[in-house]
């Protein structure tokens, strides 16, 4: 039983994924990042992360 909720929970999910790859990558928290030493993966980990959160916020699509 799908309710009138979920695709509003799940576009609200996606929406905060995408607030936070924006502070992450577009705000001054890039440059305190990128003063530190890291590893040279270290920005394919935080894509990685984005991509995950998203990939976890998006609803499973059973209609196939």
């Amino acid at each position: 039983m799908s309710g009138r909720g979920e695709p509003a929970r799940a576009i609200t999910s996606l929406l905060l994924v995408f607030l936070f790859a924006a502070l992450l990558f577009a705000t001054p928290f890039i440059t305190w990042l990128g003063g530190l030493h890291q590893p040279w993966y270290f920005p394919y980990l935080i894509w990685g992360l984005v991509i995950a959160l998203a990939a976890l916020a998006t609803p499973p699509n059973h209609d196939l």
